[in-house]
């Protein structure tokens, strides 16, 4: 048997065993049709300040829309004086800055204050409200150390209490520089201001706040102050488990703040308990770049031990909540948008709602908006089956090392083709070749079985695009060569259509495969993430321009009958003269290549227009996946123009059409590199971008014709005049 039929029956093999893992995700992500809505308790408080309603009156009419919990933090110093509690809270070194302090305060806390013991870190609470001092004593009591904290009961009715703080904890602010008569600049140092302990460290939570919650029929999750860890031990992380038993609650999510899981890294196993005990998920907050999750220290492990009973949650930014009549919409659609985003492609089935905002201080208060909004939401999310409830979690998939490895050999199988294309092989180092990659296979899968996921993820990107280009290429060179071949319109599109399938259908070989790989619950949560994606879209446009000049040469009109580069075509491209037109050429490929690399993912500062935006919204209200702009605007139907420029041989046109071919090729197993959009989105965003690129790929050679028609006309109508 020969050596190219062996290694299409190892892709055969390959694609037989990714479609079974494809099914098994696809099975696991079609259970995930539940997502649920936390209100922000603070915000929906500050909503109803500026409202003519109470925010018991907020809370109900939430409910109606959907929304089953809220959120409420523990209480904190800087909270209660917000919410009008008399306290006043000072640190040491600015109360020792005063030189008649010991007459301004009562005797029995100057005597301690004047203690080695303590520092100028320290923060001092007073209060004459003995409510609030209870409030705070025993709030502490319950969760810290008694060395941590120092209470004092004066004889004039005021009540104080010291907080052991250190430089840690301290903030600061820069003094003023100063200058001399020469304006040359001396910096004076810093000024200690405050602590952290004023608004990170968790006293209790508020039982009125909880009580009209309840009122509301709403649940409620609770959320410690999980911040300062000097403070923290195994009895804070007792007392905020003990919480929802002594405030009757039904826990359902667990919520974590600050920057480790309530209890790391001893007690992480009594939380672990807890949630399991109450069949509780925890939520994995989605960063701000929505790409992976926050970082806290013990999640991934914890999230782990749970058999990742968890869900994705997003939490809506401010700026998001200030797209309130945004694009020229009229209300909060555009944040309704970002919010079936998030659902639809990120796979996020927690909402951590904040109310829409007109500004950074006033909310929206006309509720109608949120009524329209969530209406939106809801037909728009039924038709992907998925409706509002009690958070779905997906139970958790894992890849079979056997499948893992025939998809192995797949790509293989399309690596070696690949490298028979590129270059002369001699037959038996390709049979050298074969046999050391299907070690590598069955080792790394063993070895290494995380890094092979990734490995056979990247190497399918750059292998089935690029082979995808060099078909391209062969084809474009048989029209371009061909003399007697039909180049009417209707056989020239018709061909274009053919061809854009067939490069389609080979780059899909990588996605189904990249799908398959990565279909590790751990990628579908973005717990980990395929790295590495835009660095791999360049080598088959690498490819592609190797192949092109192999094929068509460099100012080489010789026809030829194979890809390979000729030592002529590299002295030719090194001893030209470097004309102007091609520097321009060539600076707006860069360009073009930073806006593309730049666009794929969130992490830059290269943002859509607000045109582009609106049209992106259009399409997604209009189709179930919205198809990629490059590729059915650009990309796919420039593999009909190109097959156009081929068949009228114009070769500097073709090589810069071909370009952007590349670009889509890439895009199309880019397209499932996003391994947390469903996998049906992804299927359902490359077919509509197919069938688009199609229709707009024959206008556009239609309209290229028509150009060409006119050019010719009038130029020939001046060379007769």
């Amino acid at each position: 048997m020969k050596t190219r039929k062996i290694l299409i029956i190892f892709i055969l093999i390959g694609l037989l065993s990714s479609i079974v893992l494809s099914f098994n995700r696809i099975k696991v992500e079609s259970n995930n049709k539940k997502v649920d809505f936390v209100l922000d308790y603070y915000q929906l408080d500050k909503l109803a300040e500026q409202s003519s309603k109470d925010i018991k009156w907020w809370l109900e009419g939430f409910k109606k829309l959907g929304v089953s919990s809220v959120s409420i933090y523990e209480e904190s110093l800087d909270s209660m004086t917000e919410y009008g509690k008399p306290l006043d809270i000072k640190i040491v070194e600015k109360i020792k800055e005063d030189i008649d302090w010991k007459d301004k305060y009562p005797v029995e806390l100057v005597d301690y204050l004047e203690q080695k013991k303590v520092d100028n870190y320290d923060l001092v609470v007073r209060t004459k409200s003995k409510e609030s001092y209870e409030f705070i004593k025993n709030g502490l009591s319950q969760r810290y150390s008694n060395e941590k904290y120092q209470t004092i009961e004066s004889e004039d009715e005021s009540y104080s209490i010291i907080l052991d703080g250190t430089i840690k904890e301290a903030l600061f602010k820069p003094k003023e520089n100063l200058v001399d008569t020469k304006y040359d600049s001396y910096s004076y140092g810093k000024e200690l201001i405050s602590s952290t302990l004023l608004t990170q460290l968790g006293i209790d939570y508020d039982k009125e706040k909880i009580d009209v919650i309840k009122s509301a029929g709403l649940d409620i999750v609770l959320r410690p102050l999980n911040y300062i860890e000097r403070w923290k031990g195994k009895k804070y992380v007792d007392t905020s488990l003990d919480q929802y038993e002594k405030f009757n609650i039904k826990p359902k999510y667990m919520i974590f703040t600050g920057q480790e899981v309530l209890g790391y890294p001893k007690y992480v196993d009594l939380v672990k308990d807890f949630i399991v005990d109450n069949d509780m998920k925890l939520a994995l907050i989605e960063s701000s770049v929505e790409r992976g999750h926050a970082e806290q220290r013990g999640l991934e492990k914890l999230t782990e031990d749970l058999d990742y009973n968890v869900v994705r949650l997003y939490s809506i930014p401010d700026y998001i909540q200030q797209r309130y009549k945004y694009n020229s919409y009229k209300g909060g659609e555009e944040i309704g948008n970002t919010l079936y985003r998030a659902i639809t492609e990120r796979n996020i089935r927690a909402i951590y709602f904040s109310p829409f905002k007109l500004d950074s201080k006033r909310y929206v208060t006309d509720f109608s908006k949120y009524e329209e909004m969530f209406e939106s939401l809801e037909t728009r999310l039924a038709e992907h089956n998925i409706t509002i409830g009690d958070a779905s979690s997906m139970k958790p998939n894992h890849v079979n090392t056997i499948l893992k490895m025939l998809i192995g050999i797949g790509i293989l199988g399309g690596g070696v083709i690949l490298l028979q294309e590129m270059f002369r092989i001699k037959k038996k180092f390709l049979n050298i070749i074969i046999i050391l990659g299907l070690l590598a296979i069955v080792i790394t899968s063993i070895v290494i079985p995380e890094l092979s996921s990734l490995i056979f993820a990247m190497v399918a990107a750059i292998v089935f695009p690029s082979l995808s280009m060099i078909y391209f290429c062969k084809k474009l060179k048989v029209y371009y060569d061909s003399r007697n071949r039909n180049t009417s319109i209707k056989n020239t599109l018709l061909l274009g259509v053919k061809q854009l399938v067939i490069m389609i259908l080979i780059s899909a070989i990588a996605s189904i495969f990249i799908a398959a790989t990565l279909s590790d619950i751990e990628f579908l949560l973005e717990i980990d993430i395929f790295r590495g994606v835009k660095i791999v879209q360049l080598v088959p446009i690498l490819v592609y321009v190797i192949t092109f000049i192999g094929y068509f040469g460099y100012k080489r009109e010789k026809s030829i009958t194979d890809n390979k580069i000729k030592a002529l075509d590299i002295k030719d491209i090194l001893s030209d003269n470097i004309k102007i037109g091609y520097v321009a050429l060539a600076g707006i490929v860069l360009y073009v290549g930073y806006i593309y690399l730049a666009r794929t993912g969130h992490e830059t500062g290269v943002k859509p227009s607000e045109f582009e935006l609106m049209a992106r919204n259009f399409l997604e209200v209009t189709l179930l996946a919205r198809p990629r702009t490059k590729e059915f605007l650009i990309a796919f139907p420039a593999i009909l123009v190109a097959l156009d420029f081929a068949f009228n041989r114009r070769k500097l046109m073709l090589f810069v059409i071909g370009l952007l071919v590349a670009l889509g090729q890439t895009s199309v197993a880019n397209t499932f590199s996003h391994l947390r959009t469903p996998m049906y989105l992804s299927i359902l965003r490359l077919t509509y971008g197919a069938i688009a690129g199609i229709i707009i790929g024959i206008i556009y050679v239609l309209i290229i014709r028509l150009v060409f028609k006119l050019i010719k006309y009038v130029g020939g109508k001046v060379l007769n005049e």
